[in-house]
């Protein structure tokens, strides 16, 4: 009964979030949404009603909601004459509801788990050994990798091949330093990031960091001491993404030659543009896919500038978006601390990701309205009268929100920022608003056919 109220009440806040994103739309446009808000709400109020009712009396079906997503049941109005015949019952109940919400096709598996836990243990081993290779040189030193995305937050869409994200940040070698420029005043995240690369002075320094100063040595003095990093890996004393994966690729195709792990795990390296993907099999296994992207991190923060690229955008080589991949997965890992042994909003999220699918609608928008509501109610105490209340807007989680969890650490801008709002391009485009609406409902549509049918 919690799941089905849960899918229900996504969807029901998706569709009220959209159809009051802003208020500068023409007179005619907004009392057409107020229409649609106060339909909406009888809607939801039934809704919720019958949800509540088929907690005590079995299934319902409302042919008139949107948001219908009870299958119409069979009542049984004659009475167990035998605690048997109740116990018969109630095991028969059980196995329907398993199988009403398909566990063996959304549920996390042991075996997931299992697969997140193997990627970053192995590549921990393979990240120190790089370590080592690297401790002579002038390069980039990568960092424990961090797994990142719906894999690593527990909540991995179901899907035949599963990607397993790492984060590999890089700090910059003796000598050199990292400056952050964050492009664009004002914008949050930033998206025309970029990473200057500088020498630092080490006078005095010398025999403790084993290196001659770059800035204050004469070329007789440095001999063949140079730096990859700025000669190889940079664009302008920028750091090149594209450079940086190409220099990875060779470095972990080298490295993995030379491990133990080499002779029971078999593993593919292929370049990507800005990241590395990796097949890693073990033995009599199925392949696992990991994306290795890379970041340097903001101050002391959980923000990263990472190499990570959209599909919908084709980032240049020397820009390194901001990145809240970090901050997202410590927060998924802080409920999971607090919720113990109750992570239906993981399997929730699963189930609402395969419905959005191939629509206009992202599961990072879903994930933002998910992790709203778990750090404003208890997930025991989400209700329908909660949804109706909820601002009309889907404001970005980390920007200008007073409820983040104070363990996460976020730069002093993103904390005293104005709320973000995501869905701001279809305030300024009411064409993109009305293609919204009607994707909405479609999705609704989906959510009754997965439930009713598994389509």
């Amino acid at each position: 009964l919690f799941q089905i109220m849960a899918l229900a009440f996504f969807f029901a806040l998706l569709a009220l979030t959209v159809a009051f994103v802003g208020d500068e739309l023409d007179a005619e446009t907004l009392e057409r949404m107020r229409e649609r808000e106060v339909f909406l709400q009888e809607q939801m109020t039934l809704q919720w009603q019958h949800v509540e009712n088929w907690g005590r009396d079995g299934w319902a079906f409302v042919p008139s909601s949107p948001l219908c997503c009870l299958t119409e049941g069979l009542q049984d109005d004659e009475e167990s004459s035998s605690s048997e015949e109740e116990q018969q019952e109630q095991e028969q109940e059980e196995v329907e509801k398993e199988d009403f919400f398909f566990a063996d096709m959304f549920w996390p598996t042991q075996s997931r788990q299992g697969n997140c836990e193997h990627i970053l243990l192995l590549s921990r081993h393979l990240i120190r050994f790089c370590q080592r290779l690297l401790s002579g040189t002038f390069y980039p030193v990568p960092q424990i990798p961090i797994g990142v995305g719906s894999a690593y937050e527990g909540w991995c869409p179901p899907e035949n091949e599963p990607i397993f994200c790492l984060l590999v940040p890089l700090s910059a070698p003796r000598g050199h330093v990292f400056h952050l420029d964050l492009g664009t005043p004002g914008e949050l995240p930033a998206r025309n990031s970029r990473i200057r690369v500088d020498l630092e002075c080490t006078c005095g320094r010398e025999q403790e960091m084993g290196m001659q100063c770059f800035l204050h040595s004469s070329k007789e003095e440095l001999g063949n001491q140079h730096s990859g990093l700025l000669h190889e890996l940079c664009t302008d004393s920028y750091l090149d993404a594209e450079k940086i994966a190409y220099w990875f690729y060779a470095l972990i195709k080298n490295a993995w030659k030379c491990l133990p792990d080499s002779t029971t795990t078999r593993i593919n390296v292929v370049l990507l543009r800005r990241s590395c993907k990796l097949s890693v099999r073990r033995c009599n296994k199925r392949t696992l896919t990991v994306q290795t992207i890379f970041g340097v991190q903001q101050d002391d923060t959980d923000i990263f500038l990472t190499s990570e690229e959209t599909e919908a955008v084709i980032v240049p080589s020397m820009t390194w978006p901001q990145s809240c991949a970090v901050a997202e997965a410590k927060f998924f890992q802080h409920v999971a601390t607090n919720a113990q042994d109750d992570n239906f909003y993981l399997r929730y999220m699963q189930v609402a990701a395969y419905i959005l699918e191939g629509h206009t609608f992202s599961s990072y928008e879903m994930k933002t309205v998910v992790m709203h509501l778990l750090t404003a109610i208890p997930l025991e105490s989400w209700h329908g009268i909660y949804f109706l209340e909820r601002e009309v807007r889907l404001n970005h989680f980390f920007v200008g929100n007073e409820d983040v969890p104070a363990e996460i650490i976020l730069p002093e801008e993103f904390r005293t920022s104005q709320p973000l709002n995501l869905f701001r391009h279809l305030v300024q485009n009411p064409e993109r608003h009305e293609q919204a609406l009607q994707d909405v409902d479609e999705l609704q549509d989906r959510l009754v056919r997965l439930l009713l049918y598994r389509k």
